[in-house]
């Protein structure tokens, strides 16, 4: 009889310990990861998207939910903050911010395995340990590279006569973009194939996720550099497209 009490208080114990330092969400899952071409848009929540936040997208997570993520193949951890969702993509759990990408250290992979803990916003001060250091350190020094980063790509960009145009936002011209669609994959490996295939001729393309597909895309094309993206795809055998306006 004692040894069952004894049991159902280490039991209890555990339980609270593990409520105290924040429920598993999920114990190895997959994360990908978001940016430019969805930077300074709404998100589901209604809340403008920001690359260099330390968001995310989750299914069914409520808004405003904090998660620990934590990249399986080096260690590396950030807290995210949950106002949008996706992604649809079905081997995929959570979609994070570039700038939680850059911090995990998974941009150059793209989909990292991950484990998703949830952290209680009313008791961070029981995460000012090791763990918090960490990934106070991480989130510091990665916004510092994302952003010394994307000003040496916008440089670069600026300087690369290879690339056939450099993509507009809608805040830098009053005048009409344009949008070509060049594909739509159930299977995001295949569009990757494809944006890997557009790069090698001077393209920067983007990605549109829906719940069923992921589209690949050339966005923010001014009218004077339409003539000459149509023409480059048309000499890489690229003759099966969507053209549209784009819709901000």
């Amino acid at each position: 009889m004692k040894k069952a009490i004894l049991m159902l208080i280490l039991s209890l114990s555990f339980t609270l310990f593990l409520t105290a330092q924040g429920g598993i969400i999920s114990e190895e899952t997959y994360a990908s990861y978001y940016g430019e071409a969805f930077n300074g848009r709404p998100t589901a929540s209604g809340e403008i998207f920001d690359m260099y936040s330390y968001t995310a997208a989750h299914k069914t997570l409520p808004f405003g939910t904090l998660v620990e993520v934590t990249n399986l193949e080096n260690g590396r951890r950030v807290i995210v903050r949950i106002n949008d969702r996706g992604p649809f993509v079905e081997n995929r759990e959570i979609d994070v911010s570039k700038a939680a990408a850059t911090a995990l250290d998974m941009l150059s992979h793209g989909v990292v395995r991950v484990r998703l803990r949830k952290i209680d916003p009313n008791d961070m001060g029981s995460f000012s340990d090791v763990t918090a250091k960490e990934n106070a350190d991480y989130q510091a020094k990665s916004l510092v590279r994302t952003k010394e980063h994307d000003f040496q790509a916008s440089t670069d960009s600026a300087k690369n006569k290879s690339l056939v145009y450099t993509p507009a936002k809608a805040s830098e011209t009053e005048g009409v973009l344009w949008r070509i669609q060049l594909g739509s994959f159930k299977r995001e490996e295949n569009a990757l194939r494809l944006v890997k295939k557009l790069r090698k001729i001077g393209f920067e393309p983007a990605y549109e996720k829906t719940e069923t597909s992921t589209r690949v895309v050339l966005y923010g094309i001014r009218p004077h550099d339409l003539e000459k993206v149509k023409k480059v795809l048309e000499l890489n055998s690229f003759n099966d497209y969507i053209l549209r306006q784009e819709s901000w």
